[in-house]
């Protein structure tokens, strides 16, 4: 088989080092790796290609890709993949949904416990070498205690999941929203509603986390009506997708203490225009697109993408097989 790897990104995070290249080479000495650095090389190599290995298929190439037969990506998000024609071909695409889940779950316990202890403002009077003492402690000022509140979360995917793990034993109450009905409740979890009951999650939820794909069902899923039934003081955590919210709306809400602080990992656009008021506000703990960040992500992923295309060759089932109606 030809096999297309072409593992690139302008974040330089996100490009794979060339040795795991030689290491497939080496493991599948049976196939052909042709290499793509750039995403002109992609669309040069992809009709060639069984398969690919890429965050990238171009639609107006697609059509040459006449031997495709599956894509892995990369990455857990697929949107780019989702159009009319990939959509509507027998080519499978597999996700790398699980891989950075633990190290996600980790980054909202952890933005959530700065948030409730106000460390963003402990740093900035640090920053400033100003004691702050008052400004983080006394009856007046908003220094939460986690233990006993309610965690809803939009999302029990695989990073909803493994919250689950480490949310429930820290003490919060969870509540979470899920599309697909009829699967088992987790354990530690006190209700899962679908996505028409968003409302009531909100309304009794001191966080919210949202863990879920972006598809045209969730886009703007957080705006200004959800806004105004949200509890009061609430915090949200967004790891998920910056589309999921409509900014001006989640902005004017922190303005005016309908949410008491947002830590924020996604956004619509990225990078963050260094205008955007999310930067200055002082409830709000900004983080590039980091959520996921791991000192070694690419180990396990190569090891996915290399199960998968031992499956691949004995026909078998694939793990991480994106639903191209639901969209992940």
């Amino acid at each position: 088989m030809n096999i297309l790897i072409g593992v690139i990104s302008p974040a330089p995070a996100w490009v794979m080092p060339k040795h795991f290249v030689d290491q497939l080479r080496r493991d599948f000495p049976q196939h052909t790796f042709s290499e793509a650095w750039d995403r002109d090389a992609i669309r040069r190599l992809l009709p060639d290609a069984d398969a690919a290995f890429t965050p990238f298929v171009d639609r107006d190439v697609f059509g040459a890709a006449s031997r495709l037969r599956w894509v892995q990506s990369p990455a857990v998000g697929v949107g780019s993949l989702m159009f009319p024609e990939l959509l509507a071909s027998p080519v499978v695409i597999t996700s790398a949904r699980g891989i950075r889940a633990r190290a996600m779950a980790e980054h909202v316990l952890g933005v959530t416990i700065a948030l409730a202890r106000r460390l963003p403002v402990a740093i900035r009077a640090q920053i400033a070498h100003r004691w702050a003492q008052d400004e983080l402690e006394g009856a007046s000022v908003d220094l939460r205690t986690l233990q006993g509140q309610r965690m809803g979360i939009v999302g029990l995917g695989a990073i909803g999941l493994e919250l689950v793990k480490i949310a429930a034993p820290f003490g919060f109450r969870l509540s979470a929203i899920r599309r697909r009905g009829g699967e088992p409740k987790p354990d530690g979890v006190d209700e899962v509603w679908p996505p028409e009951r968003l409302a009531d999650l909100l309304v009794q939820s001191d966080v919210v986390v949202l863990a879920a794909p972006h598809t045209p069902e969730t886009k703007r899923l957080i705006g200004k009506a959800e806004l105004d039934r949200i509890k009061r003081g609430a915090l949200l955590v967004n790891i998920a997708r910056g589309k999921l919210v409509d900014d001006e709306a989640v902005i004017a809400a922190l303005g005016d203490g309908r949410l008491g602080g947002a830590a924020l990992d996604v956004f619509s656009e990225e990078p963050l225009d260094p205008a955007s008021p999310y930067w200055d506000l002082p409830n709000v703990i900004v983080t590039p697109h980091t959520s996921g960040a791991m000192q070694d992500y690419w180990t396990p992923l190569v090891a996915l993408f290399a199960d998968n295309l031992r499956r691949f060759e004995r026909g078998e089932s694939l793990r991480n097989v994106v639903d191209k109606v639901a969209g992940y």
